[in-house]
């Protein structure tokens, strides 16, 4: 499609929607794993390309869109997807697979192909022992939202975030090699990628695993504070807002469910990445804080305190002396 971005709607800020729990969807179960299998085989074989999007630098601070903590997988399956990036932009067409490196700030716009097949893809994101699986559609024009999703505590996951985190690493640092070594570094991306997109299907489909599920207006609701951390602007006004149904009755579920208030789990959410920024990032503290959704610093620094017991920099001074002395 020769559609250029900027003729398209607004940047997407991270605000993946999803359908009311009325227009849930579980008959797009078999169709998620008959997909998944189909590029486990395909990219086994390599009929189905892999994009390694190489991150420029650090993480960065400011602009439109998310990113994550753990990589992220796309699978492609119809239409298109296109990321823009801080430093590019890419195109994902049919059949294609992506891993994006984490902490790499992304925006998504999505579309149906030239002859009218609707956007379809498949988005797959593990970080400790969580593994989250889910189809998405086009919900409004530009706009994925999530159509069916499953969500795992499974020991495979462990190993799907370290295989894609691997994977994403070659694609960064393949281009700088010489030699043979790009052509092995693709290989080897490859199969770490089939080995990620094979232990989501032997965890969707373990027997033996805990079967215990959250309702999935609770799984989703955990997707939607993840895509929009980094938005000061999110609360659970909102996110009942984009799930179809009351403030009182999303906190109400999903205490009922997890024993944490989502206002809490919001803010828990928030510290836990700012420590992980803090303490793998030389960024400044005011972009911390904006990649953790406080919209000024002394906020950021006044919350941090309060979860914590020490301001940022006290908790970064701290982390980098007992690296040094460990060293």
């Amino acid at each position: 499609m020769s559609k250029n971005l900027d003729s398209l709607p607004p940047p997407f800020e991270a605000t993946v929607r999803q359908p009311s729990p009325r227009q849930a969807a579980p008959e797009q179960a078999p169709r998620m794993r008959r997909e998944l299998a189909a590029f486990v085989h395909g990219l086994a074989d390599g009929t189905r390309p892999l994009r390694l999007p190489g991150a420029a630098g650090e993480w960065a601070a400011g602009g439109d869109g998310h990113f994550h903590l753990a990589p992220e997988l796309f699978l492609q399956v119809a239409g298109w997807t296109r990321f823009r990036f801080p430093h590019g932009e890419l195109r994902l067409g049919p059949g294609e697979a992506l891993v994006l490196p984490p902490k790499l700030l992304h925006a998504e716009r999505v579309g149906a192909a030239e002859d009218g097949t609707p956007f379809c893809n498949i988005v797959v994101y593990a970080e400790g022992a969580t593994l989250i699986c889910h189809i998405a559609h086009e919900e409004a024009p530009g706009q994925p939202g999530i159509l069916h999703l499953e969500a795992r505590q499974h020991a495979q996951a462990h190993g799907i975030h370290d295989w894609l985190a691997d994977a994403a690493r070659l694609g960064r640092s393949s281009g700088a090699a010489t030699n043979t070594e790009p052509a092995w570094a693709a290989a080897q991306a490859r199969a770490l990628v089939v080995a990620a997109t094979a232990g989501v299907l032997r965890a969707l489909d373990d027997a033996s695993a805990d079967t215990r599920q959250e309702p999935p207006l609770v799984a989703r609701v955990r997707v939607l504070v993840q895509n929009q951390l980094g938005d000061h602007q999110l609360s659970v006004r909102r996110l009942a807002a984009q799930s179809g149904c009351t403030a009182d009755y999303l906190s109400h579920l999903f205490s009922q469910t997890t024993g944490e208030h989502l206002a809490a789990f919001i803010n828990r959410q928030r510290m836990e990445r700012a420590a992980r920024l803090l303490g793998e990032s030389a960024r400044a503290g005011k972009e911390v804080a904006w990649a953790c959704g406080f919209a000024t610093q002394s906020y950021f620094i006044r919350t941090f305190r309060a979860h914590f017991g020490v301001t940022p920099k006290a908790w970064r001074a701290a982390r980098e002396q007992g690296t040094a002395e460990r060293s």
